[in-house]
C-alpha cells in the first residue's frame, strides 16, 4: 500500500502542464547516443543515432491522439550492412503489423511478431528506448501518486531489432516527478518534469533540451 503527505497527494492532483510542443534532444549516458525528438501534433517523430558494438541508427513516426494514446507507429532502423523496417498499427478488432527486412543482421532477433492473436488489442505501444513513449503512457493512463501502482498490457518494440513483444507492465508513480516501472522487462526508475516527461534515468539517459 503506497501512503503520501497531504503535501504531496495534492501536488500529485495537479494537472499535468502540457507537453512541449519545440524539439527535445535526450543524450545517452551508458553509452555514446542521441536521440532528437520532434513532439509538435498529432504526428510526431524521431530519430536516434547510438554507438557501440552493434551501432545503429533509428528513425520513427507515431500517430498519437489527444489522450496521448499512441495509434499507430513506423519505425526504421539501420546498421552495418542491414536495415530493418516496421508499421505497427492499432485497429478495432487488434493490431496490424508488417515488418520487411534487408542484409544481414546477425544473431538479432526478426522484426514484427508472429502472434498478433495474443497482443490485447488496449495494450500501450512503446517504443524501447525513447522516453517520449513513457511520458506519454502516464498521461493516457491518467497516472498519479494516488492511484498508487498501476498494471497494464503492454506491446513494446525492441530495438534495434524491431521486434515487437507483447508483455505486462506496472507503472508506479511514486511521487509527482519519480515513475517506477516493473514487470516484464529489467525494472527502471525515471524522473519526470511538471508535464510528466522523462527528464532522467541514472545510468542510462538525460534530458538535454
Amino acid at each position: 500500500m503506497t501512503t503520501t503527505s497531504a503535501r504531496g497527494s495534492a501536488l500529485a492532483e495537479r494537472p499535468r502542464a502540457d507537453l512541449p510542443v519545440s524539439p527535445m534532444v535526450w543524450q545517452r549516458t551508458d553509452r555514446v547516443g542521441t536521440e532528437l525528438v520532434f513532439p509538435r501534433g498529432a504526428r510526431p517523430s524521431g530519430s536516434a543515432i547510438v554507438a557501440g558494438s552493434r551501432a545503429y541508427s533509428l528513425t520513427w513516426n507515431a500517430e498519437v491522439t489527444a489522450a496521448s494514446e499512441v495509434k499507430s507507429l513506423h519505425v526504421t532502423s539501420q546498421g552495418d550492412g542491414w536495415s530493418r523496417e516496421l508499421r505497427i498499427a492499432r485497429a478495432e478488432s487488434g493490431w496490424t503489423c508488417r515488418a520487411e527486412h534487408a542484409g544481414d543482421a546477425g544473431d538479432l532477433p526478426f522484426a514484427g511478431t508472429e502472434q498478433l492473436d495474443v497482443i490485447d488489442p488496449a495494450a500501450v505501444l512503446r517504443l524501447a528506448d525513447s522516453p517520449i513513449f513513457i511520458a506519454w503512457a502516464v498521461r493516457n493512463l491518467g497516472l498519479t501518486v494516488k492511484s498508487g501502482p498501476v498494471s497494464v498490457p503492454v506491446v513494446r518494440v525492441q530495438v534495434p531489432s524491431l521486434a515487437v513483444v507483447p508483455g505486462t507492465v506496472t507503472y508506479h508513480l511514486v511521487s509527482p516527478q519519480r515513475l517506477r516501472i516493473t514487470g516484464d522487462w529489467p525494472a527502471a526508475t525515471f524522473e519526470l518534469d511538471e508535464a510528466g516527461m522523462v527528464v532522467y534515468q541514472a545510468g542510462h539517459l538525460r534530458l538535454a533540451r
